[in-house]
């Protein structure tokens, strides 16, 4: 995990020591599926960045 993956998790945490670890558990599920040697920055944003949901076509 790098340095900066690391500052981010407690930044996004805001303090709270249970979410700060339960979003380090989920980088790491990902990136044991992934076989990725490394965590970083990019993982956690394409884990947790939201993507937009399409507007429902109007009538």
């Amino acid at each position: 995990m790098t340095t900066e993956l690391r500052a981010t998790l407690a930044d996004h945490a805001a303090g709270n020591f249970r979410v700060m670890m339960n979003l380090a558990d989920e980088l790491l599920s990902v990136a044991a599926d992934r076989e990725l040697a490394r965590l970083d920055e990019r993982l956690f944003l394409d884990v947790f960045t939201q993507q937009p949901k399409p507007k429902p076509a109007r009538r």
